[in-house]
């Protein structure tokens, strides 16, 4: 039996999941890269072979997940620019697509420049995207700052 929380889980993975496909398609193609890393990425995040093939197949409509806490959004961010690159070709609809969804992070200080500069030679290293992220939290600590001192 599948308790609330595996299932609230199992449904996070899922989503997670469709938004990797859904920028993937945004070519109207899924090339045997593209594919290659999507199951890459379901598996280690813990979905089954099964559980991905059946999402690949679903045609059905797909509204983009947002994670709600920084951390998934990162983690997020991290894998889809790496579907980004796993065909070598950066479009710029999958450009579009990754600024969208840093709006919908609220993340507006990345760029997908910034991205791209930083996947541009293939996956960075492990130290160099915590170096990122640090700096985004860092970014958004300023903001948060400024929005509380323009308060008083």
């Amino acid at each position: 039996m599948t308790t609330f929380f595996e299932h609230q889980r199992s449904s996070f993975k899922k989503n997670y999941l469709r938004n990797l496909i859904a920028l993937a398609s945004t070519d109207g193609n899924l090339d045997s890269s593209e594919l290659e890393m999507i199951t890459k990425i379901g598996l280690r995040r813990g979905l089954k072979e099964w559980q991905i093939n059946e999402i690949l197949e679903d045609k059905s409509g797909h509204q983009i997940f947002l994670p709600e806490s920084l951390t998934n959004r990162m983690s997020m961010l991290f894998d889809l620019m790496q579907l980004v690159f796993a065909d070598n070709e950066v479009t710029d609809t999958e450009k579009q697509f990754v600024s969208d969804l840093l709006i919908s992070f609220n993340l507006k200080s990345v760029t997908v420049g910034q991205l791209v500069e930083l996947f541009k030679n293939g996956t960075p290293a492990p130290i160099e995207w915590t170096e990122f992220v640090e700096d985004v939290v860092a970014d958004l600590e300023i903001e948060r700052a400024k929005i509380e001192a323009s308060r008083y």
